[in-house]
């Protein structure tokens, strides 16, 4: 279940339910796909909410970078603290709450290691 949602410039930074805690995941605005590379696992809700934030803060600073078209955006300064504001807020949400996330690749992989069933060793 989608419990919040975080928007970049490109990207919606979601944050959902998940049987070992809460995912937060990355879809493409444009085309409605997820990014199956972009996946972390939090133990904690205000961690994964606060990582959700400073994704979507980050990608919207790194995409003014990138637009070239506007030289003078009046917003720089305001996306630049953003991003400062949500790194910090996480960095500190993480370190009290002992809640550093798991990317979810490894946690695709410990699930098809445990459907694989119990190892036979043989002496």
């Amino acid at each position: 279940m989608l419990l919040t949602a975080s928007e970049g410039r490109h990207w919606r930074y979601e944050v959902c339910e998940h049987a070992d805690g809460y995912l937060v995941q990355m879809r493409d605005l444009a085309t409605g796909d997820l990014d199956e590379e972009f996946s972390t696992i939090f133990r904690t809700l205000p961690v994964a909410f606060a990582y959700a934030e400073m994704s979507a803060a980050y990608e919207r600073y790194a995409a003014s970078e990138l637009e070239l078209a506007d030289e003078s955006q009046p917003d720089d300064e305001q996306i630049e603290v953003d991003v400062e504001t949500t790194e910090r807020h996480f960095i500190d949400l993480s370190d009290r709450l002992q809640d550093v996330g798991i990317n979810g690749v490894v946690v695709q992989a410990w699930e098809r290691e445990r459907q694989r069933g119990p190892a036979r060793l043989l002496h």
